[in-house]
């Protein structure tokens, strides 16, 4: 039986091969030497120009169809105030958008804002409801020369869904505590 493969010239394949030696050379390079949102930057456009969609790396991303079911219902028992269709494209972008070997999300605040259509302030709250519910988790990291808590830098809980090998994700598991996912109520005006 024959084997078809995808044509891949040379430029394409030297493209490939030297981000994916840049990119392995700056994971060597000791995290707190370079500030956190340019490393994650460089971190991000070279797994894209290794991985690049049309190309013949496969990525996955391991989630359970029951697991996706139960997290879309727990969105769609959301309020109306809690924008359901927003968390939901939002969780959707999450799940496209994962760093290969951490389950970082490779888009930043703004970005996710701009593809949801909302502004920053409304894609926080929107992650914040994803966060109650126990899918993702946020850290926060010190930019140089900015004021305030840090750059907002979003991950999947390896419990919901992750990628790369079994015996990282177990070790990732082990270290969070498995959500349940629950039903965000509204805070109660007080008359």
């Amino acid at each position: 039986m024959a084997t078809v493969s995808r044509l891949q010239t040379r430029p394409e394949r030297i493209k490939r091969e030297t981000a994916a030696e840049i990119r392995q050379l700056l994971l060597l390079y000791p995290e707190d030497a370079l500030p956190a949102h340019p490393r994650a930057a460089l971190l991000n456009a070279l797994s894209r120009a290794t991985m690049p969609e049309t190309g013949s790396f496969w990525r996955f991303i391991m989630i359970n169809p029951n697991q996706v079911a139960a997290v879309w219902d727990a969105i769609r028992a959301l309020p109306a105030d809690a924008r359901p269709n927003h968390v939901r494209h939002a969780f959707d972008l999450v799940m496209l958008n994962l760093r290969q070997d951490n389950g970082e999300v490779m888009l930043t605040r703004e970005e996710l804002a701009a593809k949801i259509g909302c502004s920053a302030a409304n894609l926080s709250r929107i992650m914040g409801t994803l966060e109650q519910m126990g899918v993702i988790r946020r850290e926060r990291r010190r930019v140089e020369g900015m004021q305030g808590r840090g750059m907002a830098v979003y991950f999947i809980n390896p419990y919901v869904a992750w990628n790369g090998s079994l015996e990282i994700r177990k070790e990732e598991a082990a270290q969070v505590i498995q959500p349940s996912l629950r039903l965000v109520q509204p805070e109660q005006q007080v008359t």
